[in-house]
């Protein structure tokens, strides 16, 4: 067998039964991006009660439950469908991916002449009404997500682009996948799975999985959604066929992120993340009862993102390089992330973190803070002052950015507000408008609602497949609709596209990691999304929580989460 690159966090954790480092009191003032070792409370499922419900907060629950729309990729859905579908493949706790034997018992892959996987499914693998899961759910998958038809609103197209084909092998049970060129991180497609009949029908992939989980093939399935209560209730899926779930059930609740403390203090929640920009969160959680805090490197990185659609002010590149080289990001590093113990030096790739192998910084000048220059690029622009550069105006216009926040994050108030400081220096006036934080992707972000905003990313063990949809040229589809799949500042380049497109397709780790740095460079001179910090995973939980902490990359086994039974 072949072995695939992976490019995946040198040293990271993870959240499932995974071998791992102890529960943290929150004491240590080390570099957590520099160390190594994850941070879960693992148990074996023979120490985990039967029964009990996990209680988990979201900042907000999307209403649209299919990951792979284009409205659908959200912290909240990733959380809730991972209890739901399966995954073909888990990554452990180095980022390394491993076969999950529920859905894919065995496979097999072949290089030459052309990069050939086959996938034997489980026999036993049934989705929620029987039916049994087949080579027929991966091939609607492929046709939907594979950019062919524009129809389907999707989030990414990354890997199944390069697939040539998906056909039955020797029965419907096997998953004969060709490539049309190498795709190195080909095990993080289908994940998660969705069934052929919502992968069918343009329609069908918008409508099936909004408010409704109507199918399952994991350990739960739809309980309930409470639209008066903001919950969604997963419940033990009585078709599964792996171990059963340790939970009786799971209650997603949807709770403004400052009251996330409170609920915790207060025993109404099993566990807060998010943790690891908000000062104010840790400095209360590491001192609550009967709560564990988790910390491990983390894989997710937050950003200021320039919304450079036609008709923005915005849409200038000269203005885009004025705002960044106008800010201070280690002033703001130091800001939000320093109390926590991380490292306040800016990240400075968009496509592989610091802890990754193959990071280097390629930022260049638009890396350091220089006003005088800001002034002069404004200048360039067209936007001058007359008052001594308080403000500026163009064509009569003010320079004035719509900075939209999160309205129930303090860390997005304390950010904008620095922002707004430092960017006056350079006669940019800025207005921050907060707005609910249920409504902040769905109705500001992804419609592009704004000038500029603090995006999070996410990342996995999959670098390059999870940066490529953030950057990808937008596409216009035969009824006009922009897809910007995950690139919300709306302005990308078809040589940043063949650049992922040929590190992807490098089975060479060296060569991929060249390609990598080549894109980061090209998205610097693209400059929509201005890196900030890598974001540490500090994750507060019930101390009887087993087998969840700060999960890293390493994928969760829900059916393992539970409460450690005597204590």
């Amino acid at each position: 067998m072949a072995a695939a690159l992976a490019l995946g966090l040198a040293a990271c954790g993870g959240s499932s039964s995974g071998k791992s480092g102890t529960g943290s009191t929150g004491s240590s003032s080390k570099n957590i991006n520099t160390q190594p070792g994850n941070d879960i409370n693992p148990q074996p499922r023979e120490k985990i009660a039967d029964g009990g419900t996990l209680r988990w907060p979201e900042a907000g629950i999307s209403d649209q439950l299919n990951y792979n729309e284009v409205d659908g990729t959200d912290g909240s859905v990733s959380d809730i469908m991972a209890a739901v579908l399966e995954e073909p493949f888990y990554a452990d706790a180095k980022g390394i991916p491993r076969n999950n034997t529920n859905l894919v018992a065995s496979y097999t892959v072949t290089q030459s002449p052309q990069q050939v996987v086959t996938l034997e499914i489980n026999p036993k693998a049934v989705w929620q009404d029987g039916t049994p899961v087949s080579e027929a759910d991966f091939e609607a998958q492929w046709k939907a997500l594979n950019g062919t038809n524009q129809a389907f609103q999707v989030s990414t197209t990354v890997g199944y682009s390069l697939i040539q084909s998906i056909k039955p092998g020797k029965s419907d049970k096997e998953v004969v996948i060709t490539f049309s060129k190498p795709y190195s991180e080909w095990q993080g497609l289908f994940s998660p799975m969705y069934p052929a009949a919502t992968n069918s029908d343009p329609k069908k992939f918008v409508a099936d999985f909004k408010d409704a989980i109507p199918t399952s093939d994991g350990p739960f399935k739809l309980g309930s959604i409470d639209q008066t209560a903001k919950t969604l209730t997963l419940v033990r899926n009585d078709k599964w066929w792996g171990d059963p779930p340790k939970l009786d059930k799971i209650i997603f609740m949807s709770i403004d992120l400052d009251a996330q403390t409170d609920a915790l203090a207060n025993n109404e929640v099993d566990l807060q993340y998010g943790i690891g920009s908000h000062v104010s969160y840790y400095a209360r959680v590491k001192n609550l009862p009967n709560v564990t805090v988790h910390k491990a490197a983390g894989p997710v990185w937050a950003n200021l993102t320039f919304n450079g659609a036609s008709g923005s002010p915005l849409s200038d590149v000269l203005v885009r390089n004025a705002l960044t080289i106008g800010i201070n990001r280690k002033q703001i590093d130091t800001a939000l992330v320093g109390p926590l113990g991380v490292s306040t030096d800016p990240l400075n790739n968009h496509v592989l973190l610091t802890n990754q192998q193959g990071y280097q910084d390629n930022s260049g000048d638009l890396g350091k803070q220089d006003a005088a220059r800001a002034k002069q690029l404004l200048d360039q622009a067209g936007w001058t002052s007359t008052d001594g550069g308080k403000t500026r105006t163009k064509n009569g216009k003010p320079l004035n950015l719509r900075f939209v926040i999160n309205a129930t994050s303090d860390s997005n108030k304390q950010l904008a507000e620095i922002v707004q400081n430092q960017l006056a220096a350079i006669g940019v006036q800025i207005t921050i408008v907060p707005v609910p934080g249920d409504d902040y992707y769905t109705k500001y972000v992804n419609v592009g609602d704004f000038d500029i905003a603090q995006v999070v990313f996410g990342g996995n063990a999959y670098p390059l497949s999870t940066a490529q949809p953030e950057f990808a040229n937008p596409t216009t589809g035969s009824d006009g609709t922009l897809n910007i799949q995950q690139n919300y500042g709306r302005i990308g380049d078809p040589a940043i596209d063949t650049l992922f497109t040929e590190a992807l397709s490098s089975l060479d780790r060296t060569k991929a990691e060249s390609y990598a740095n080549q894109a980061d460079a090209a998205i610097w001179k693209l400059d929509t999304v201005v890196p900030l910090f890598q974001r540490p995973q500090i994750v507060a939980t019930n101390t009887k929580l087993a087998n969840y902490g700060a999960p890293g990359v390493q994928d969760t086994i829900y059916e393992n989460l539970g409460f450690v039974s005597g204590s």
